[in-house]
């Protein structure tokens, strides 16, 4: 059965990348991750690190460098704050942690939840530490959802880890479940990706902890969608599914989790996709936690003049400046000149597909701060107008005034 879930936007363009298997890209020139308001240096500005060198943290979440270079300490960067490492040419990892020898069934929570912190993971889905997620969901959890779904029709990043590392899903699936105390673990994906889910179905052999739910070709798919999906339930704006007892998490958390606890190294890596008519060589690409866009356009060909990256999606995807960000699954070619407005027909598809059954051009008459208290920001009205209005960016500037 294809489950799906009121609203939504079928896509009128599949992804050209899914059959790409994902290049693993070592060298950069540099890389930025985010430094948060509560952030600590732990390393010596301008000092030599190599890969997996501790170089700061964020609140209790250690930051770990993804690359051998320089460590220049917290830079900004149009406008947003970085972990700045360069390269200079060096190479060599840094191993501070033995690989987990004890099986699964000895481990408690906080065996797992410690592992998660000192391995510095970030769910990718969420931008959350996961080890906050699990503190959060630890009695108060009762399913796991690895979210197998891509956050654009365009994208192919999700369907190339469910292939190419099943078994690493399904172990951190494992884990999560032990972790979480949850029941059962749920793999979901768009129905049409067959070969996602016999890879995942070939190590997820326990019916009675695993199933596979076979999700309608509509986006986007958050917490909302995925939660009226699985389980008919309607979460409020401002609810997550994990205040309903769900933990959702994206297949590179689990593998992260589970490479990370069986290798002793922290979380270093990123997986996205590349795509779209402004960049010459789409891609699936595995590359250095916090990559910056310039290395990103330098490794697939080039970015076409008028072209920027948007994060992830076309619904609701907002430009990316500096680097690729801890929650960016794919890297969107955009060029806004492509989509010029025009005056409201009144065709009524933004309400069609909006999934908490709004109308979102009421925003033309000035109904913008009524709309945003029910919005979840999905994108899905921008994304179908066949006009090009700005919906979404109109409801939520008007809320603003």
């Amino acid at each position: 059965m294809i489950l799906e879930f009121p609203g939504g936007a079928r896509p009128s363009d599949r992804t050209r990348l899914g059959k790409k298997e994902i290049e693993y890209i070592n060298g950069c020139s540099a890389t930025c991750i985010k430094a948060e308001s509560d952030r600590e240096l732990v390393c010596e500005i301008n000092r030599q690190v190599l890969r997996g060198t501790l170089i700061g943290r964020n609140g209790e979440t250690p930051v770990y460098s993804p690359i051998a270079g320089i460590f220049r300490g917290v830079m900004t960067l149009e406008g947003i704050e970085f972990f700045v490492v360069t390269a200079d040419g060096s190479e060599g990892e840094e191993v501070i942690f033995a690989p987990e020898t004890r099986p699964l069934n000895e481990l408690d929570f906080e065996d797992i939840k410690e592992s998660a912190k000192k391995f510095g993971i970030i769910d990718t889905r969420s931008g959350i530490p996961l080890w906050e997620l699990l503190e959060r969901a630890h009695g108060n959890c009762n399913r796991v959802v690895i979210d197998g779904t891509e956050t654009d029709s365009l994208s192919a990043i999700n369907y190339r880890l469910s292939i190419e590392q099943a078994k690493a899903i399904v172990g951190g699936a494992k884990i999560l479940l032990k972790a979480s105390g949850a029941i059962k673990c749920v793999y979901a994906a768009e129905y049409y990706r067959s070969a996602a889910f016999n890879a995942i179905a070939e190590y997820a052999t326990d019916e009675k902890i695993f199933a596979l739910a076979q999700l309608d070709e509509k986006y986007p798919y958050g917490d909302f969608a995925l939660m009226y999906a699985l389980y008919v339930k309607k979460l409020n704006k401002n609810q997550t599914a994990l205040d309903e007892g769900v933990l959702i998490v994206s297949p590179e958390t689990a593998i992260a989790l589970y490479n990370s606890m069986i290798s002793g190294m922290p979380q270093l890596d990123r997986y996205i996709t590349v795509c779209g008519d402004g960049i010459k060589n789409g891609a699936n690409l595995c590359v250095p936690r916090g990559i910056t866009l310039r290395d990103i356009a330098n490794t697939c060909g080039g970015l076409e003049d008028g072209y920027f990256f948007a994060e992830d999606s076309l619904f609701s995807g907002q430009p990316v400046y500096g680097a690729v960000y801890d929650t960016t699954h794919s890297l969107i070619t955009v060029n806004p000149e492509e989509r010029i407005p025009t005056d409201c027909i009144s065709c009524g598809e933004c309400a069609e597909v909006c999934p908490v059954k709004l109308l979102p051009s009421e925003v033309l008459a000035g109904d913008g701060r009524r709309l945003f208290g029910h919005c979840i920001g999905c994108g899905a009205c921008e994304y179908i107008c066949p006009s090009n209005i700005p919906l979404l960016k109109l409801i939520n500037k008007e809320a603003k005034k």
